[in-house]
């Protein structure tokens, strides 16, 4: 046999090789049970907050700590699992941790006690947000990972969307604090399987190298895991006032999700409305994803036409604490647009910060842009429920929507 032939049958071997390796990698599916019990449980803290006692300014005070306890940890973990090469234990822990502090919420007989149990609870959870990631990186070929991080977002959002859907049929036969144990105990299994399916290999990651963003980032208030392998800061000239803008939008966020819910129970709305309006939220984005990233042309036009939309879900929002009568649709229609919407801020908005980042910097500008979004939610979230307690609903969603025309008269102005 001949050299030529020898090297083409070898080659014709590898390509055949590679050819076998699963599109998904098996241990995708760990999190399947996660992200049921943690979406499905995800609209509790807030119904039993109100339950307790609280109010609107308990329900934001419990957001804005919870997302900076997510951020912190998401740091924390991340680059505990890059000092130690190990990813596995940080899954099992953030695994463990839904059998564990669900129970505990259960047993929360104050607004302040439950604060402190979802406080600790989403800190801990944290350890599955950037870790994963980089498992995943792992466990596919270079050129790959889009797809590999894309996929993996893609069934961690339809188990958290599904989790949804159990939480609306349970709820009509369960109170809150046995959904709490309904949805612990449904999140066991995730750490059974993570510890047969995951493998460890310790890697180096080299955040650098990784240039797109556009299809794994999820919103913060509403899904897991978010995006938050870059942890290294910069502001880049360029982009000081994009960033600006997403800060505006990031703060209209968290006037807007914490307090929904409250509006609706206030209004005497059951559990069953409030999962039905999150189950809208999530399905119109999880449907729109693909379109959008596929018809990704002009990403400042796109953009400025999520914002544009998002604006239309706090007039809805605003219109249905004026007229009491069609509150209940026009809240839907809020929430629905509020999905669409997203759709489009949040895959142009990651993609413009990798295109105008240096090659040096697109690590660190992601690093930024995850600071800029997780801070503007937590402040909107903090300042919200005073807003509602003291001004009313009306005034509150008058002022995110103030911001989001904010963010887009800053996008026209570059």
């Amino acid at each position: 046999m001949s050299q030529r032939v020898a090297i083409a049958v070898r080659n014709a071997s590898v390509s055949n090789r590679y050819s076998r390796i699963p599109g998904v990698p098996e241990w995708f599916y760990s999190f399947v049970p996660f992200k049921i019990a943690t979406g499905g449980s995800s609209a509790l803290v807030s119904l039993y907050l109100l339950e307790l006692g609280g109010s609107a300014s308990t329900v934001g005070m419990a957001f804005a700590l919870a997302s900076l306890a997510s951020m912190l940890g998401a740091l924390f973990w991340g680059r505990l699992s890059d000092r130690t090469l190990r990813r596995k234990p940080f899954i099992l822990l953030g695994f463990a941790s839904v059998p564990l502090f669900l129970p505990l919420m259960v047993l929360s007989k104050t607004p302040a006690q439950l604060i402190a149990v979802n406080t600790a609870y989403a800190f801990f959870l944290a350890s599955t947000l950037s870790v994963p990631i980089a498992l995943v990186l792992r466990s596919l070929r270079k050129h790959r990972w889009d797809y590999g991080i894309g996929k993996f977002n893609e069934i961690s959002g339809w188990g958290w969307a599904f989790g949804l859907l159990i939480g609306f049929g349970l709820s009509k036969y369960l109170t809150v604090p046995q959904l709490f144990i309904a949805f612990a105990i449904m999140g066991a299994p995730s750490v059974v399987m993570a510890q047969r399916m995951i493998r460890e290999v310790p890697v180096y990651i080299n955040r650098g190298a990784i240039r797109a963003f556009g299809n794994y980032v999820v919103e913060k208030a509403r899904y897991f895991p978010s995006f938050m392998l870059h942890t290294n800061f910069s502001l880049p000239s360029n982009l000081r006032g994009f960033y600006l803008a997403l800060l505006f939008f990031w703060i209209a966020a968290g006037l807007y999700f914490p307090q929904m819910p409250v509006l609706l129970t206030g209004e005497g709305y059951g559990r069953e409305v409030v999962y039905l309006a999150l189950i809208a939220n999530s399905a119109v984005s999880a449907f729109n994803y693909t379109r959008v990233g596929n018809a990704m042309g002009n990403k400042e036009a796109i953009l400025r036409k999520g914002l544009v939309l998002r604006a239309g879900a706090f007039v809805a929002a605003m219109t249905a604490v004026t007229l009491q009568e069609v509150m209940l649709p026009l809240v839907f229609v809020s929430y629905i647009l509020a999905g669409y919407s997203w759709t489009f801020i949040g895959l142009s908005s990651t993609s413009i910060v990798g295109e105008k980042a240096g090659e040096k910097e697109k690590g660190s500008a992601m690093g930024t842009y995850n600071v800029v979004s997780s801070a503007g939610y937590i402040a909107g979230s903090a300042i919200g429920g005073p807003l509602v307690s003291t001004v009313g609903f009306s005034a509150t969603f008058g002022l995110g929507l103030a911001l989001i025309w904010g963010s887009v008269a800053l996008l026209r102005r570059k």
